[in-house]
């Protein structure tokens, strides 16, 4: 590359010889004295360096401007020149007189060698900058909080069209930056450190919609400067509030839900002190009547009508829409008679509202339990006080520590876990109590009894967990654990073995397939008894009905149990093809004391084999009761005068040296 030199000098003679001697060394620059030129101004406007005698006065004050434009140069002075008169002359641009033409040379030599650097520079600077603005992120710099570089989609991001116009409308880095969630505004160079992750958040306002990005600093090596890149998050941060939503908002009504509760409690060391847990009383009717829209619009309503309530009293009370027809509402205040006041008037506020649906007119009722215990979980003890104020009809009542509950609620968990841990371990047992037949004494039959091996190996009788399973919804399981340990018990025994079912049971629609699936395995059909419970949870007959004729196929047989109980029904009875009646324990073990026990007792016998039934009087639990039953016909006896439940069934003969307290 050449380059052109301007030299402005008097001394013709001197600059004229080193004009030959440094083309000579200097095969690339291209020297113009002044006094050849015939406009020096003109000449100027195309050289690449400078050199002037600042004693060429006509020259040097107006070539000041071109000076100050930072045109390369080099000034040649006198010796005692004071060079602070001269603002823009460096001392490192100045060579003394008498001039020494080597060293001008070096120097002409150093400022082309600038010159190549700079335009290298130049080539790569336009070159990043072409890089930086055909990516398609907003890319900007900053010095000193100013903004230095900014690429095309930073401009656009901006709404503006040149670097002054960004600083002129935002004073400082941080201006850009507005307010957002996990957003940050202050920033220093500490802070843009932190770039190279991306894991910085800021939220910038473009054209009156919030945006957010991560940044993230990338180094340009060739001019150690750094560029911060925006990278577009809004889809993801605009997704998670979406999740967040739907996660801790009541979708029908909008409200806060019990997750965000949960959540409350959780990471923002929510302190309660109070909680109300609000119901809608029959709400399920409603929805029957009127229909799921009827009822969806009173969710809503309702949640309104509390709302309205709750804000008028203060920020620390709070409304929740938890499940189904339910409603909670928190305080954070210590103000129990104002918060009993408030739920007062909440509940005689939706009594006397009535509630609209285009052409329906529906009133509605609300009951309340509200809980300032100290000792045990407050919503567990609002739950408590809302189920008691169900059951005594009362609009809310309000638990206290003295009238605890919780004693049977931990239990109920207690046993739960239990339950769960036995299932998990395989400690679900069965155990085997033997039916004598009245008649042989012999011991033709078992009934097959749950048991629970507790941590300790205790055996544990089902009162204390079979309720449980049913409240927990593991009762069926219990069933299916039974059924199939008895199944594979007596498949190579001789005994005939009965099994206890509930209608909850046989209700689930899985289970006869089950029970089928289980007879295909094990060759137990003619030998295995269904034990079903006629009680109050027998809803629709014919399904029951249907069971018993499915299994009776299939060459199973089928025992009613605790027959003569205040449930028993003979109508229903004729119905069924069951093949044993089991009398109620509470008619036998009276029965040699109680003369109506005794009555019904015989009427059962009577009535079962005029069916052809076989009867099984259970809880016979001594000699006399034995006597008495098998003198009224009963055909079989099981109770602890023969023996305990066992864990092998292994008796098959009663003898008076039986052990009838064996396990």
């Amino acid at each position: 590359m050449r380059y052109d030199v301007l030299i402005v000098t008097d001394e013709q003679e001197l600059f004229k010889n080193f004009k030959k001697y440094a083309s000579k060394i200097m095969r690339n620059i291209n020297i113009t004295l002044s006094f050849e030129c015939d406009d020096i101004y003109d000449a100027i406007e195309y050289t690449d360096l400078l050199i002037i005698d600042i004693n060429v006065h006509s020259y040097f004050n107006p070539l000041e401007n071109y000076l100050e434009k930072k045109v390369h140069a080099i000034f040649l002075v006198d010796a005692d020149l004071h060079l602070e008169k001269y603002s823009i002359i460096k001392q490192e641009d100045v060579l003394y007189k008498p001039l020494d033409l080597d060293k001008l040379i070096l120097k002409i030599k150093h400022y082309t060698n600038l010159v190549d650097a700079n335009i290298v520079l130049k080539k790569e600077e336009e070159f990043s900058n072409s890089i930086i603005n055909n990516i398609d992120y907003p890319i900007f710099s900053i010095d000193n909080e100013k903004v230095i570089f900014s690429n095309d989609h930073f401009f656009k991001l901006l709404d503006c069209t040149s670097l002054e116009e960004i600083n002129s409308k935002y004073k400082n880095i941080t201006d850009i930056f507005q307010e957002g969630e996990g957003c940050f505004t202050n920033f220093d160079d500490k802070l843009f450190e932190k770039c190279e992750n991306k894991n910085i958040k800021v939220c910038i306002n473009s054209n009156n919609i919030k945006k957010y990005f991560s940044l993230q600093k990338i180094l340009l090596s060739h001019n150690n400067t750094s560029i911060i890149i925006l990278h577009d998050i809004s889809h993801e941060i605009e997704h998670k509030h979406e999740l967040y939503k739907l996660l801790y908002t009541d979708n029908l009504t909008e409200f806060p839900n019990r997750a965000k509760l949960i959540e409350d409690l959780h990471t923002n060391n929510l302190n309660l002190e109070a909680v109300c847990l609000l119901n809608i009383n029959s709400f399920k009717e409603v929805n029957d009547f009127f229909g799921h829209k009827v009822g969806d619009s009173i969710l809503i309503d309702v949640a309104k009508l509390i709302n309205e309530k709750v804000k008028l009293v203060g920020s620390h009370i709070k409304l929740y829409k938890f499940p189904s027809d339910n409603y909670c509402i928190t305080n954070t205040k210590d103000c129990q008679e104002s918060f009993i006041e408030l739920i007062k008037n909440i509940v005689e506020s939706v009594y006397k509202r009535v509630f609209v649906y285009e052409l329906y007119e529906i009133d509605i009722r609300i009951t309340a339990g509200i809980s300032f215990s100290n000792k045990n979980n407050k919503l567990i003890t609002a739950d408590i006080a809302l189920q008691s104020a169900k059951k005594d009809h009362k609009d809310y009542l309000v638990f206290y520590d003295e009238l605890d509950k919780f004693r049977e609620y931990e239990n109920n968990m207690l046993w739960t876990k239990k339950l769960k841990s036995a299932f998990i371990n395989d400690n679900i047992e069965v155990y085997f109590q033997p039916l004598v037949n009245n008649r042989t004494l012999k011991v033709d039959k078992y009934e097959c009894l749950v048991r629970l091996i507790d941590e300790e190996g205790k055996v544990v009788a089902p009162y204390f967990f079979l309720d449980i399973s049913k409240k927990s919804n593991q009762y069926t399981k219990l069933t299916k654990i039974v059924l199939e340990k008895s199944f594979q018990k007596f498949e190579h025994l001789p005994f005939e073995f009965s099994v206890n079912i509930s209608y909850e049971d046989i209700e689930n629609p899985d289970f006869l397939n089950f029970v089928k699936e289980l007879l295909k395995k094990y060759e137990v059909k003619n030998r295995v008894v269904f034990e079903i419970l006629e009680d109050e949870s027998i809803k629709n007959y014919n399904l029951l009905i249907s069971f018993v004729d499915e299994v009776k196929s299939l060459g199973c047989k089928v025992a009613i149990d605790d027959f003569g109980s205040g449930y028993s029904n003979f109508e229903h009875l004729l119905k069924m093809n069951i093949d044993y009646l089991k009398i109620d324990a509470s008619l036998i073990k009276n029965i040699a004391t109680n003369e109506n026990s005794y009555k019904i007792t015989k009427t059962i016998i009577e009535f079962a084999k005029n069916l052809n039934l076989k009867t099984i009087a259970e809880y016979v639990e001594n000699e006399e009761i034995f006597n008495i039953v098998r003198n009224l016909g009963a055909d079989y006896s099981q109770g602890y005068f023969f023996s305990a439940p066992i864990s092998a069934p292994n008796i098959v003969e009663y003898n008076e040296s039986t052990d009838k307290n064996d396990e």
